[in-house]
Formats: C-alpha cells, structure tokens, sequence
C-alpha cells in the first residue's frame, strides 16, 4: 500500500458514545483513515461485503446473541484479506488467545484510558504491530517494546528472512495457512511444514498464536513484503 494511500477501517461498537471516541482516536493516529460505523453483528457484515476492508477494530461483546467473534470467524471464514483487531473489556487469558487462534492480530482491552494508553496500542497497530494485554506477555506495560531478557529481538538476529519472512508478516495478519499459503504462490503444505515449523523452532514455539503472542512480547514489528510496498 502506498504511503499517502487510504485505509479502509471497520469499527464495530454497539454504543454511540464509546464508537464516536474510539473513532476519534483512530483518526487522529491514522489520519489516512477512512471509518466505517456498525452497531450490530448484520452491520459489520454488511460493511464488509460492500467493499474491502484493511483493518477491522471488533467490540467482543455487543448487546445481541451474535458478537464481535462471530464477525471474526465470518471474516477468517470468507478468506477475507483484512486485519482484525478485537476490543473487549475482558482480559482474560483465555479470551485472548481463543481470539489470536481464531485469527485475530491484536486486542485491545477497552478500559485502557489512563496515561493515552489505548492511543498508544492504536498506534502500535497502524504501525504494523501486535499489540496485546500485558498480562497476556508475562510484564508490565504495553506492547510492542523492547524486551529485556536476554536473547536476539530482531528478525536479523533471530535468523529470520526470505520467505519465512513474508509467511510471519502474513501470520501477523491473521491469515489462515490457506491464505497464506494463495498469496505466496505455494501449497498450503508447504506454510504448515516447512515455513511455520522454522519460525516455531527460531521463536521457541508451539503454535501460530504462541509464535504472535512471541512477536508482540519481543516488540517485533514485521515488515510488509517488498512486493506490496511500492
């Protein structure tokens, strides 16, 4: 995407005044940003179908049977080429990561007011960033920022490049092995053996959503690939 291109932003918030502040504060960090408003799980759909969506900013929990997740799995299901983002006042470790398995790249606990940390979370994620709970990274503070536990925070150092590389930049996204798997062009065997076994073993992981929770913990923010940024 170009530097003064637009970005297309889904906001799904089921109270006016909390969506018109939230979307206050993501026009002030992404001043590119153009905002789409859904009060309701139909509205979100109905956002996304009439036309792409780069990034979606989804409340968990709308006052209706259908939430935040379910637009979520709508999303990862219709291999939709946008980034999710999921705002909830839960914390739990639980939610959390059964959100980043589903294919979220980010949460952002809606309570995070103090000290401009909820703006500073929005500008991780418009920087490219994952951001998620302290807690769920074992620290204080927010993420992305340097670590300070031994051991290399850096893709360099950590030896990852090529098309490991771009496989990483695309899990950071949210993207189903499928996805991934159509956008570089290779078999969908080839991201789960061979590119997701390497970044397991260079990030001492298990799974797709502990090698994100690994990203954000070590402050990594992984780069488009050249090809997408003319």
């Amino acid at each position: 995407m170009a530097a003064d291109a637009e970005l297309a932003v889904l906001l799904l918030e089921d109270q006016a005044l909390v969506r018109a502040g939230m979307r206050a504060l993501i026009q002030m960090c992404e001043p590119r940003a153009t905002i789409q408003e859904a009060r309701s799980h139909d509205q979100a759909l109905a956002r996304l179908a009439a036309g792409p969506i780069d990034i979606a900013f989804l409340d968990i929990d709308l006052k209706e049977p259908l939430s935040g997740i379910d637009v979520l799995k709508h999303i990862r299901a219709s291999e939709l080429p946008t980034r999710v983002i999921m705002l909830s006042a839960q914390v739990e470790e639980s939610v959390v990561l059964n959100c980043i398995r589903l294919g979220a790249s980010g949460y952002i606990p809606k309570d995070m007011d103090a000290n401009g940390v909820f703006r500073r979370a929005l500008d991780t994620v418009f920087q490219g960033g994952v951001f998620l709970p302290a807690g769920i990274l074992g620290r204080g503070g927010f993420s992305p920022r340097p670590v300070t536990s031994a051991g290399p925070n850096s893709l360099a150092e950590i030896g990852v490049k090529g098309r490991a590389l771009e496989a990483l930049y695309y899990i950071c996204q949210g993207f189903s092995n499928a996805v991934i798997a159509h956008k570089m062009g290779v078999a969908e065997s080839t991201v789960a053996n061979e590119y997701n076994s390497k970044l397991f073993k260079q990030f001492h992981v298990a799974s797709r959503a502990s090698l994100i929770v690994e990203v954000a913990r070590r402050g990594i923010i992984v780069a488009p690939p050249d090809h997408l940024t003319p």
